[in-house]
């Protein structure tokens, strides 16, 4: 995979599929602090949020 020109990333069917995620659901990007990144339903974050847990 490359970071493009305009700052944006395409990642593999099958590496979203393998996550459970689908075309259209909402997702939000988050980066840890030993540099890796992390997607996660963006309401999986919001039930997170909203019961006390850390995202």
């Amino acid at each position: 995979m490359v970071i493009q020109e305009d700052d944006t990333l395409q990642l593999p069917v099958s590496l979203l599929a393998q996550a459970g995620l689908n075309p259209g659901e909402k997702v939000m990007a988050v980066s840890t602090e030993d540099g890796k990144v992390v997607l996660r339903r963006l309401a999986d974050a919001v039930d997170d949020l909203l019961s006390g847990h850390p995202l």
